[in-house]
Formats: structure tokens, C-alpha cells, sequence
């Protein structure tokens, strides 16, 4: 009997709407199963790169806030980088 209540896809647990839901599938499918993580931080990585170099305003309060978290003020924790994709 098949489990009920729980999303079988990547899709449904990213709770992505068709037609994204099948177009990630087919496309972690057709790169032989790619991660769907690496897939994931990959792109989120290009859209914050291509969307902080075209607004410098976000960009400016970004920095600010990944400086503050480096060094502990205002109540953030310290992040070391993580490994890139």
C-alpha cells in the first residue's frame, strides 16, 4: 500500500506548481539524476549573484548584514563559508 501524506517527488517537497514541478524532475533526470540539492544551491547562487550585481541597494544592505553575522554583532551567530558546489 502506498504511503499517504507524504510528497513523492522533489517537486512536491519543494511544493513547486506544474509545470515547474515536472520540468525539475525531467531535468534532474536527464542530467542522470542529479542531486536535487546541488541543482538547487547552484541556482539560488546564480539568482542572488545576477540579482546583488544589478541592484546595489540590496547589494550594499546585504553586505552589511553578512559582515555583521561574520563578526557577531547585533545578536547574528558567525557563519564560516560553506564548501561551493
Amino acid at each position: 500500500m502506498p504511503r499517504t501524506g507524504r510528497p513523492t517527488t522533489t517537486g512536491s517537497r519543494l511544493n513547486l506548481d506544474e509545470p515547474l514541478r515536472s520540468e525539475f524532475a525531467d531535468y534532474l533526470a536527464a542530467k542522470d539524476d542529479a542531486s536535487p540539492k546541488t541543482v538547487i544551491h547552484r541556482a539560488i547562487r546564480a539568482y542572488m549573484d545576477a540579482d546583488l550585481k544589478a541592484n546595489a541597494g540590496i547589494r550594499e544592505r546585504y553586505e552589511q548584514l553578512r559582515s555583521a553575522r561574520r563578526e557577531g554583532r547585533n545578536g547574528l551567530r558567525v557563519v564560516r563559508p560553506e564548501k561551493t558546489c
